[in-house]
């Protein structure tokens, strides 16, 4: 009699989760997606370019390519001011340039430095200033600095004390900027008037900040600790440094976050059975969902736009 009461419980807690588990996963699948498609760069047959996915029709939706050509495109942002997509690009001589395309493919903007690389695009949301990264490639000194559309020429900020790096938009007058350091790489805020900069978090490889398309919170930044990585929320304070929250909960490592328009979730790559994911979560906690991109070697740098 013992025995067959010792057998009940196992037999009865496996239907219960036959039952519920595939209730668990229709939940996380079935998560609306914001309104919109995503941007990524992606590797497809050996060549990187640039894509759009509709999620139409579900589930597998549609992916369209932006650009076709044989220098490889990174980094891509949309720029709603002026309806194109900002991105990286590797010209012949192996330079990076910034470059602005329209959603057919054409060519609308380019800036480049000599002997220089330009990267990591961040245009502003409410006049014709774009962020860009510039890098010396025989030292790897990394500098940031502006770009004004469609003007060209780079206009490095004055130096801080220490290599710059990637940047996002807090208000006109404000960014985040993370800054090289004795222990990893810092989070530091800026003002565009006067250049002063103070630490926001420090210790550990804080980079990858992000915004809202339409500029300030949420505010969102990449934190890695050792072999684990997340993304984070920053909490403002009066004083520095600021607080922060993790709000994707890596189990691996995550990061390359995007707000998306409406600010209430991120789309960010996320390390799962091997390989990079790209993944929608409300920052509310309330569901995550995985964006099936299947024919692609690699993805990176997705974002959710409103074209």
């Amino acid at each position: 009699m013992a025995r067959r009461c010792r057998h009940s419980f196992p037999r009865w807690w496996v239907l219960l989760a036959v039952w519920l588990v595939p209730m668990a996963l229709g939940a996380v699948q079935t998560l609306p997606l914001p309104e919109g498609v995503l941007l990524f760069s992606g590797e497809r047959d050996g060549q990187w370019d640039l894509y759009l996915w509709n999620p139409e029709p579900a589930p597998e939706g549609t992916v369209t390519a932006i650009t076709r050509t044989k220098e490889p495109e990174g980094n891509p942002v949309w720029w709603a001011r002026h309806r194109m997509v900002l991105c990286s690009q590797q010209w012949a001589d192996g330079r990076w340039a910034l470059m602005g395309f329209s959603l057919d493919g054409t060519e609308v903007w380019h800036q480049a430095t000599p002997r220089a690389n330009l990267g990591w695009p961040q245009p502003s949301p409410w006049d014709n200033r774009v962020l860009a990264v510039r890098e010396d490639p025989a030292t790897g000194e990394t500098q940031p600095g502006m770009c004004e559309f469609p003007r060209l020429g780079f206009k490095p900020f004055p130096p801080a004390g220490a290599p710059g790096g990637q940047m996002a938009w807090v208000s006109p007058e404000e960014i985040l900027v993370t800054r090289q350091s004795g222990e990893g790489f810092d989070l530091c805020h800026r003002a565009m008037v006067g250049g002063e900069e103070r630490v926001l978090v420090h210790g550990g490889r804080n980079w990858l900040p992000a915004a809202a398309p339409a500029g300030g919170a949420p505010l969102l930044f990449t934190r890695r600790v050792g072999q684990t990585g997340s993304v984070f929320r920053l909490l403002p304070r009066p004083d520095a440094p600021w607080e922060y929250e993790d709000c994707t909960l890596a189990r691996t490592y995550d990061w390359q976050p995007a707000v998306t328009p409406d600010g209430e979730g991120v789309v960010f790559l996320s390390l799962r059975e091997g390989r990079f994911r790209v993944v929608y979560r409300r920052l509310d906690g309330t569901g995550e969902r995985e964006i099936p991109l299947p024919g692609f070697t690699a993805v990176y740098h997705p974002s959710w736009i409103r074209p």
